[in-house]
């Protein structure tokens, strides 16, 4: 949920006494071979090699030089959100120079997504495929590090023009897509409401040769809602999470932790699911939405010793 800018067993060589004893092996059939390592495999579970890279989504680039963000070490990717005509608000631009920069500073992989403008003038504005491309064009040309973007964020979102349209936000992934074939575009960048998955069906009939699909999956990491297996389901191929969290809102500090941990089983339920990006860094105080690690003035909240857990377990 933004609103902002518009104004991411290795086993050792011998154990600790270099002990390493000879074990010697009775001859054993073929057949007795094969079922034995069928039972191994079985015995293993499916999510055993399922570790999504981790990100944060944060709009903020003092965020990114945070020690507490720095000692995440397992935190490799980073997303923005941008008004999708950002080239025209210097301040905008200034803000994403910004971003950029410290994401590279942080050594984390940057990724980009449009969205509508914020203002009155924005609110059910649908662009050209002329002006977004040339919106695009600008932004390939401004930062060609980065390679990984959405077309639009939360197109299925009440407050934004495609709620109603999802064919028409399928053409502005046929537009990114064309433009840069080389990037990462993902399909849907949905976030999980009650008609989320009728509207990425209407949006699979437009868009074309989607490889990457991405949802935010605030409900089901706070309330259990199972949404993430409808969206898996309505799709086929990779999924990224773009967006989750605990809501503070949603029953305090304590269910806010336990919900970063349940993303994290969510995550691994599937393999298909290779990204999840946390939102958001630090409390900027919205009264509207509060899923921060960190309260405004840095101290550490219990969902960031959480996310610290989970990452040093699962990576």
């Amino acid at each position: 949920m933004y609103s902002l800018l518009a104004t991411t067993r290795s086993v050792p060589a011998g154990d600790r006494n270099n002990i390493r004893p000879v074990v010697s092996i009775a001859p054993v059939s073929r057949n007795v071979l094969i079922v034995a390592a069928a039972l191994c495999a079985l015995a293993v579970p499916v999510t055993a090699s399922a570790r999504p890279t981790v990100g944060i989504g944060d709009q903020h680039a003092v965020s990114f030089s945070d020690p507490a963000m720095r000692s995440l070490k397992h935190l490799k990717t980073a997303r923005l959100v941008i008004r999708w005509d950002w080239y025209r608000d210097a301040y905008s631009v200034w803000l994403a120079d910004q971003w950029v920069a410290a994401v590279k500073k942080a050594h984390k992989r940057p990724m980009i997504a449009f969205t509508r403008r914020w203002d009155s003038a924005g609110k059910r504005k649908i662009p050209s495929l002329s002006a977004y491309k040339k919106s695009f064009r600008k932004l390939r040309h401004r930062y060609p590090r980065v390679r990984e973007f959405s077309p639009w964020n939360e197109p299925n979102a009440p407050e934004q023009p495609f709620t109603h349209k999802p064919g028409r936000a399928a053409k502005l992934y046929n537009a990114m897509r064309s433009v840069c074939r080389k990037c990462t575009i993902v399909g849907g960048d949905v976030y999980d409401n009650k008609d989320m998955v009728g509207w990425i069906r209407k949006y699979k009939r437009t868009a074309k040769h989607v490889k990457v699909w991405a949802m935010h999956n605030y409900k089901d990491a706070t309330r259990g809602r199972g949404t993430t297996r409808q969206f898996l389901r309505a799709t086929r191929g990779p999924v990224w999470i773009t967006e989750t969290g605990g809501i503070r809102s949603r029953g305090g500090l304590k269910a806010q932790a336990r919900a970063v941990k349940r993303v994290f089983t969510i995550a691994l339920s599937s393999r298909r699911i290779k990204r999840v990006y946390f939102y958001q860094w630090r409390d900027d105080k919205d009264r509207r939405w509060d899923s921060a690690f960190l309260w405004a003035n840095g101290k550490k909240r219990p969902a960031y010793y959480t996310l610290k857990r989970q990452l040093k377990k699962h990576h």
